[in-house]
């Protein structure tokens, strides 16, 4: 269990080295060569990570199942509690420093920083409780369980922390794959364009949103025809200041694009 936490903090440090270099990396403007932005480089270093602690989780789950089909092992508990008060300590004061900065900077990457902390502080704060449980029953009837409390803590420990990775790298990877937003910022967006088409009598609208990392993409296509209202440039930039006045209480960058067109097939 001690290898386990240990491995999953040295990773976690490792980890959060590569998220603060791609989050200055991200900050530098390079429209040059990222003409987009780099946007998408956040959902693809979450999933990543996300992937590396499930993949090591797993590993983990494996060797305590041998564990305690070989009889378990013998446990050494004065510098296990020390080392799991320092892990306790040491983790819970990064977790709460990740989730001030996340609140602050408003980041996706910062945000599953703190996932990945407050894991592995609750993980080490269940090695702590096994060991004082393990001290407990050392001199009773029970002492015969000893061997088998290290490696069922760690079969607990990746059954519960394996989850988390798991459902953040799906929702990652459906940024990646710029999968549409939530349902909420879809449905406020789609009837906002409903609203436009109606109020100028468009023949059709076309609405795609989709969320990569902290920025929002979205992209309007209205289909117009002879009995539409809006007719001159001036109209059209008109109705981009209504949608993109419409839209300031949702919380991300936004990258929107309206286009106008007389012919279905070029919005779809």
């Amino acid at each position: 269990m001690i290898i386990f936490d240990g491995l999953y903090s040295f990773i976690s440090v490792i980890l959060s080295m590569l998220s603060l270099y791609i989050n200055n990396y991200m900050a530098k403007r390079d429209f040059e060569k990222f003409p987009f932005g780099k946007h998408i480089l956040e959902p693809i270093v979450i999933s990543i990570k996300s992937l590396i602690i499930a993949i090591m989780c797993l590993y983990s789950l494996v060797g305590a199942v041998k564990s305690i089909i070989s009889g378990g092992n013998n446990l050494e508990f004065g510098l296990a509690i020390i080392y799991s008060i320092v892990s306790v300590i040491g983790c819970g004061a990064i977790s709460l420093y990740m989730k001030v900065k996340s609140k602050a900077l408003s980041s996706e990457l910062i945000k599953a920083e703190f996932t990945q902390w407050f894991m592995d502080t609750a993980l080490s704060t269940a090695v702590l409780v096994g060991f004082i449980i393990g001290i407990a029953i050392s001199n009773t009837k029970l002492n015969f369980l000893n061997p088998y409390i290290d490696p069922f803590m760690t079969v607990a420990a990746s059954l519960l922390c394996i989850r988390i990775p798991i459902k953040i790298f799906i929702e990652s990877f459906k940024e990646v794959i710029c999968v549409k937003a939530n349902d909420e910022i879809n449905d406020d967006i789609y009837v906002l364009v409903k609203e436009i088409e109606e109020e100028y009598k468009f023949e059709d609208s076309i609405t795609r949103v989709s969320k990569v990392g902290r920025e929002l993409r979205i992209e309007i296509d209205f289909v117009y025809n002879k009995d539409s209202k809006l007719k001159t440039l001036d109209q059209m930039d008109n109705v981009r200041e209504e949608i993109n006045d419409a839209i300031k209480h949702i919380d991300y960058k936004k990258w929107l694009n309206v286009s106008f067109t007389g012919n279905k097939k070029w919005a779809i």
